[in-house]
């Protein structure tokens, strides 16, 4: 192993918590403890304690193939998962402290680790539960030499730190999932969302409103971001931004001219007034775009599930759900018009449902609107 210059605890810990930001830096952090104690190498390793099925994993200058036959055998083998459940969290300790008895001949000492020249180790609980275990392990080659009491107080000078700065990705991965969750939501929606600033600037929209940009629809945006309306319409939404009217408890509807197609449905709404961010443009603006000419779509699947018909059934549910009319929907299935209404009939007379309006009221509140547009 290449000497590496030591960096101090301080600039280590700046860089763990720069790294909750930035993956790139976080490595960099965690190679830097190992630096710190001469370690060849940091492993973190997510388990279940039950199991030892590793969880997660993150690898920092360990060779991948050694850390591939661990996860796939050795963990299973190694006699230092029963001598480490007993060492509390926050505590690093070595090979020596947990006194293996025979560990010198210890099949995954000299069949996995002497092999591999990573013989010498200074594993660290960063957190215990039943269902999972994270543990920070920093390996030492037979050049290196073991770890020493010297070595443990420098990690535990660090270890307070990488704890809080991994918790602090850990909730920023989490809000990630969520947000990219809404998101994947908000685009399979039915109707277009807008989100604008105190100012009408747009920060966000979905699929809908997007496109509806791309087209001359009645809604535009200018170069500077500001949300536009054609019409009337226009100068409402401006009025109610330029109010500032954010403590209203009412929504307005708005009504965006754009013959020859019908207009649009504009419902505009403030959002809850929180604490403003420091530097980002803060959200204060919710609009609801309805397009009637856009058509709702269904899930045929899900209807034949839900109401128990069959798959061609369903079919012609959806259509209907859809707005089509059963000489529409009869085209559309390549039928005849009897044959929708025979099928019509038969789903009546299988769900109990008596008219098409309340087939389409019970698909409307059903499981088959969730996630599809046409």
């Amino acid at each position: 192993m290449i000497a590496v210059p030591r960096q101090s605890p301080e600039a280590i810990v700046a860089k763990l918590y720069e790294g909750t930001l930035d993956e790139a830096v976080w490595g960099r952090a965690l190679l830097a403890v190992a630096d710190r104690v001469r370690a060849c190498a940091t492993l973190l390793l997510a388990v279940n304690p039950s199991t030892g099925q590793v969880l997660r994993e993150e690898n920092h200058r360990c060779d991948p193939s050694a850390l591939e036959q661990y996860a796939r055998h050795w963990i299973f083998e190694d006699l230092r998962r029963e001598y480490l459940t007993a060492i509390p969290v926050g505590s690093p300790t070595t090979e020596e402290k947990l006194r293996i008895p025979d560990w010198r001949r210890a099949p995954i000492l000299n069949d996995f680790l002497l092999p591999n020249d990573l013989p010498h180790f200074m594993p660290t609980w960063l957190h215990k539960s039943t269902t999972k275990a994270v543990v920070l392990s920093l390996l030492g080659t037979r050049k290196r030499g073991p770890f020493d009491a010297e070595d443990i107080e420098a990690l535990r000078q660090l270890l307070p730190h990488v704890s809080r700065a991994l918790e602090i990705r850990d909730r920023l991965e989490q809000a990630r999932v969520r947000a990219e969750t809404l998101a994947s939501h908000f685009s399979s929606l039915s109707f277009g969302v807008a989100v604008l600033d105190s100012t009408g600037k747009l920060l966000e929209a979905n699929g809908i409103v997007e496109a509806l940009l791309r087209t001359n629809s009645g809604i535009s945006r200018k170069l500077d971001g500001t949300l536009t309306l054609r019409g009337s319409a226009g100068n409402e939404l401006s009025r109610w931004i330029g109010s500032g009217a954010r403590s209203a408890s009412t929504e307005t509807l708005l009504h965006v001219p754009r013959p020859p197609a019908a207009p649009l449905s504009v419902m505009l709404t403030p959002l809850p007034v929180r604490s403003a961010s420091w530097i980002n443009r803060d959200p204060r603006w919710l609009l609801l775009i309805f397009d009637p000419e856009r058509r709702v779509g269904v899930c045929a699947e899900l209807i034949a599930r839900d109401l128990g018909i069959s798959a061609r059934e369903a079919d012609v549910a959806a259509l209907l759900a859809g707005g089509y009319s059963l000489k529409g929907l009869a085209t559309r299935l390549g039928v005849s018009e009897h044959t929708t209404r025979s099928q019509l009939k038969s789903i009546f007379r299988k769900t109990g449902i008596s008219s098409q309006a309340e087939l389409i009221r019970r698909i409307a509140t059903g499981p088959a609107t969730c996630g599809f547009k046409d």
